[in-house]
């Protein structure tokens, strides 16, 4: 392999590794990762609130609950102080069975408001049930999309990996010096920064040479390379 046919294989790889490199970055895979990733964070978050909004709820049913039993303990204890006898004045007696009627009065206030939090709680527990199974699905596809992730981006490191090879072979028989070079022009000019002098079409740079140019050319050695007067690109003559 020529120099110069071996500079136009490395442009000619650096351009095809650009592109798998990018398509490896943007593998849409990535994307519908990512957006899965949103997903289970916004769930968790609405997951969050409701977890805690259900939590005070169920704290406070608790505290009530406990208040009724409380209040059924004294209003059972004082009724069956009421019946064993110990209390012989009608007047206590009354006094007494008003504060249990009062006790089971406040009892069932409690009763009905643990209820009513009971039925507040509910529609909560029904929100979190969908939202875990919600979480299932979405975490069920992010596995598969990183499984094709998986596969794609390896099959992609397998042909960056031949070509970078490919790539290391060719510059190998180029001269260092024009191998720093072409890096420089690529940095500028991209993916055309070496073109091939091609007679029929204007000299093969992007910029038509002129006609006193073309003609120089033309008379040059093959194996010449030289920045195109007109464009700066580097122009590669091969035969």
């Amino acid at each position: 392999m020529s120099e110069l046919v071996a500079l136009l294989t490395v442009q000619r790889h650096d351009n095809t590794l650009d592109q798998l490199r990018y398509k490896h970055e943007h593998l849409p895979e990535r994307a519908a990762i990512a957006e899965c990733d949103a997903e289970l964070a916004k769930l968790a978050s609405a997951r969050a609130t409701t977890e805690a909004a259900r939590d005070e709820l169920r704290t406070k049913q608790r505290s009530i609950e406990t208040d009724a039993s409380d209040v059924e303990a004294k209003a059972n204890s004082l009724e069956a102080k009421l019946y064993d006898g110990s209390v012989t004045s009608p007047k206590e007696a009354t006094a007494l069975g008003d504060e249990i009627s009062g006790l089971k009065d406040r009892q069932s206030n409690f009763e009905t408001q643990a209820i009513e939090l009971l039925l507040e709680i509910e529609p909560l527990d029904e929100q979190l049930v969908q939202a875990e199974a919600a979480q299932g699905e979405i975490e069920a596809k992010r596995a598969e999309q990183q499984a094709l992730l998986d596969t794609n981006a390896a099959a992609l490191d397998s042909e960056i990996a031949t070509l970078e090879a490919e790539r290391e072979t060719a510059a190998g028989s180029i001269d260092p010096e024009n191998l720093e070079l072409y890096r420089k022009m690529r940095i500028t000019y991209g993916p055309d920064a070496v073109v091939e002098f091609d007679p029929a079409h204007n000299g093969g740079c992007p910029v038509a040479m002129s006609a006193v140019e073309l003609d120089r050319w033309k008379h040059l050695p093959a194996g010449t390379l030289e920045p195109c007067v007109d464009c700066g690109r580097l122009v590669a003559k091969l035969s």
